[in-house]
């Protein structure tokens, strides 16, 4: 017998272009293995990055992988997703094409440094659809919409959100964000390679339901 488990994510890009976009897929319920040599150089910087973050070690592995997209899209490309694509052939579509297109057209992107106010903003945002809400989304329990809370972070210059709900795997996560399945604008991973973007806030924690964890990802710009 074959388990399945639903992997949902959710875009919002703020300034200076508004937009969301939504979409799920359910992937086999089996780890997802790969082999990557670390990279030391980025490690050291995250290590520096992140030494008074109080990133949790998921938080702090979803932080790597990351930046380890942004320093060399097209390695990232054949160290990662082509791996991942072999394990789990169901997600090799159209999107996993254009995503090939795009990340080994891709030049080097800037590393994404450690945000308090991206961060302070994911976790109660993530605490809250974690916590309080039966639905996935941008809005907060108590009304407020993306900009709002985005506003009361004091994140004006420029912001964006992707969140993603399902098995517990940092690297996983990524992968799913930046297929994007069954959406034609890619938001999530256009958020991921957007050169402006160059600060970032993550937060990881477990549903209620204890069945499956929720991450929200905040993006900003210095």
């Amino acid at each position: 017998m074959m388990f399945h488990v639903k992997h949902i994510v959710l875009a919002f890009i703020f300034l200076p272009v508004l937009s969301f976009s939504q979409g799920n897929f359910s992937l086999r319920d089996t780890p997802f293995v790969v082999k990557v040599p670390v990279d030391e150089a980025l490690q050291t910087f995250l290590d520096r990055e992140l030494s008074k973050s109080g990133c949790t070690k998921e938080e702090r592995e979803f932080f790597y992988w990351v930046n380890y997209l942004r320093k060399n899209p097209g390695l990232f490309y054949s160290n990662c997703v082509v791996p991942f694509l072999k394990q789990f052939p169901e997600a090799n579509g159209k999107e996993a094409k254009s995503l090939e297109k795009d990340l080994l057209a891709s030049s080097k992107l800037s590393l994404f440094s450690f945000s308090v106010a991206a961060t302070d903003a994911a976790k109660i945002h993530c605490a809250d659809l974690a916590l309080k809400q039966s639905n996935i989304g941008h809005v907060s329990s108590d009304g407020k919409n993306f900009s709002a809370r985005m506003r009361l972070a004091g994140l004006t210059k420029c912001a964006a959100e992707n969140i993603y709900t399902g098995k517990s795997d940092p690297l996983l996560s990524l992968m799913m964000l930046l297929l994007d399945i069954g959406l034609e604008s890619a938001g999530h991973r256009k958020n991921l390679l957007t050169p402006w973007y160059n600060q970032m806030g993550v937060s990881i924690q477990t549903h209620r339901s204890m069945k499956r964890s929720v991450l929200v990802q905040i993006f900003s710009c210095s």
